[in-house]
């Protein structure tokens, strides 16, 4: 059995066009033509070794095949570009919030924050009590 290796930049042009509704308008988002777009579905057809899309009424649907295929390309582009971020080394910066009612801060609701992990780098928590007891 030969391998194939499924063409990304084809794999988010079908994701894109299937949650825009179009591939029209996937082609508009993602700058490209629509006819490049058409060709990348077939491609990917082709890829597969069966239909991905079949008419239905005057739109498009996706097949058995297709909706596979969707499933695995969503999450091919996500681990795609998790890789290029952590090459560029970007990293998850942000801030984590909670509170709580000064009548329920008790040691109990200190216990999550003292069993908690390393903090992220280049990331910060805040805890207090901004609610006043009825």
């Amino acid at each position: 059995m030969t391998r194939i290796t499924l063409d990304l930049d084809a794999l988010r042009s079908f994701v894109v066009g299937i949650e825009l509704g179009g591939f029209a308008r996937a082609a508009d988002r993602l700058g490209r033509s629509t006819s490049a777009v058409s060709a990348q579905l077939k491609k990917l057809e082709g890829q597969a070794g069966a239909p991905i899309l079949r008419k239905s009424g005057r739109g498009l649907a996706l097949t058995p095949t297709g909706e596979t295929l969707l499933a695995y390309a969503r999450r091919l582009i996500e681990l795609n570009d998790e890789a290029v971020a952590a090459a560029r080394g970007v990293e998850l910066e942000g801030w984590v919030g909670s509170g709580c009612r000064r009548i329920s801060a008790r040691p109990c609701c200190r216990r999550p924050w003292a069993a908690s992990p390393a903090p992220i780098p280049r990331s910060g928590s805040r805890r207090g009590s901004n609610a006043t007891p009825r």
